[in-house]
């Protein structure tokens, strides 16, 4: 690339759904920032092919979301820079930067472990390398912590692929032979609807008897559906940011760059699908259940142990006994969930936050996101 010219970038990423438009903007805040590009890019969806003109395009570097090796050859065959931000492909030999499939399928385990549930699933996209990343890890986070994990393999199941309705039959039948309540991994918020939908073909309760947490966070997805569902969100920005920055420098001739960075997710933000407590003990369940309602309140353990008739060292044994932590502990994770969603999704100021997840200040609020989050409550909400 000519020092003095500006850069022909050509951007291969979906437009219909939230996850590569966020892509796309971070991609656009580093060519603002560091350009000028010339950026040629149409819309694309999943199933959209290489546009011909790509043949004599004349261009100095390339980001797409390669879906195929015959994707990645044609691209190849332009001989500039070409970053994925997929991973779809298994062993393919090009810069890639994407989303962290290993710490997508622990942030999910751990959620639906924090709701004590004690067994285990996992539904993905047949034949999507990425999908198989996320059932591996989950499954393996699942049974180093010697809890079972279940797989649905729908290739081997003759009805999946006969109509949707008899996939979606074939699904449900699965489900209802899992033990429950069992907490399910879905690769995506899409693979998650059709969990939904199976569960509500045979009455299974959501999330009662099946937790569902999906991936992408896409709001038309998560918040139409009933239940609403759980997902997370991915520093999709920051991928597309660095996917601009690692082309950057392959354009201007530096090889020695790191070629390969995982992102991690950003959040997991809990809705209706995951809105459960599974512990055997009623008194337990209910206090858990009055935590997650009023924890942002002021509430103390005394109170809890009132409104479920125990006192308070014995709520607090059984408590150590049934979650392992104290009624305390999970007292102070609730409302530093809630700070963490409300800095993440309003402009409200620090001091409102405070008040709003129950912490007796703005200061010491900032002080419990620096134990947690290694960063100040600003430096959080600028994360991309």
């Amino acid at each position: 690339m000519n020092s003095d010219s500006t850069p022909q970038v050509a951007i291969f990423i979906e437009t219909s759904k939230t996850f590569g438009r966020e892509i796309l903007q971070g991609i656009s805040t580093y060519s603002r920032t560091h350009g000028p590009w010339s950026i040629y890019i149409d819309e694309w969806g999943p199933q959209t092919s290489l546009p011909e003109w790509i043949k004599s395009w004349q261009g100095d570097g390339v980001i797409a979301r390669v879906r195929s090796r015959q994707m990645a050859k044609r691209l190849a065959q332009l001989q500039v820079p070409v970053i994925d931000t997929l991973q779809q492909v298994p062993d393919l030999e090009m810069p890639a930067v994407y989303a962290d499939d290993s710490l997508i399928a622990k942030l999910a385990f751990e959620h639906l472990h924090d709701r004590h549930l004690r067994q285990f699933a996992f539904v993905g996209v047949e034949k999507v390398h990425w999908s198989h990343r996320r059932r591996n890890a989950f499954a393996e986070i699942a049974r180093d912590q010697g809890f079972p994990c279940e797989i649905y393999s729908p290739l081997s199941r003759r009805r999946f692929v006969e109509s949707w309705n008899g996939g979606q039959d074939d699904l449900a039948d699965w489900l209802e032979a899992l033990p429950k309540p069992v907490g399910l991994f879905a690769a995506h918020d899409l693979r998650a609807l059709c969990v939904l939908d199976a569960c509500r073909r045979r009455n299974i309760a959501i999330p009662e008897q099946v937790a569902v947490v999906g991936v992408d966070n896409d709001d038309v997805f998560c918040d139409v559906v009933a239940p609403t569902l759980t997902s997370i969100a991915h520093q999709a920005k920051e991928i597309g940011y660095e996917a601009a920055a690692l082309l950057d420098q392959m354009m201007r001739g530096n090889q020695s760059a790191l070629t390969r960075r995982p992102i991690p997710p950003r959040i997991l933000i809990p809705r209706r699908s995951t809105d459960i407590i599974a512990v055997e003990d009623p008194a337990i369940a209910s206090a858990l259940e009055l935590i997650r309602r009023k924890a942002c309140e002021k509430i103390s353990v005394s109170m809890i142990a009132s409104q479920v008739n125990l006192t308070r060292r014995s709520l607090e044994r059984r408590f150590i006994k049934l979650v392992g932590k104290t009624p305390h502990q999970i007292i102070s994770e609730e409302r530093l969930r809630r700070a963490r969603q409300l800095l993440i999704d309003t402009d409200f100021t620090l001091e409102q936050i405070a008040l709003m997840a129950g912490f007796s200040s703005a200061a010491y609020l900032s002080v419990i996101i620096k134990e947690n989050e290694n960063c100040t409550p600003t430096e959080f909400r600028q994360r991309p």
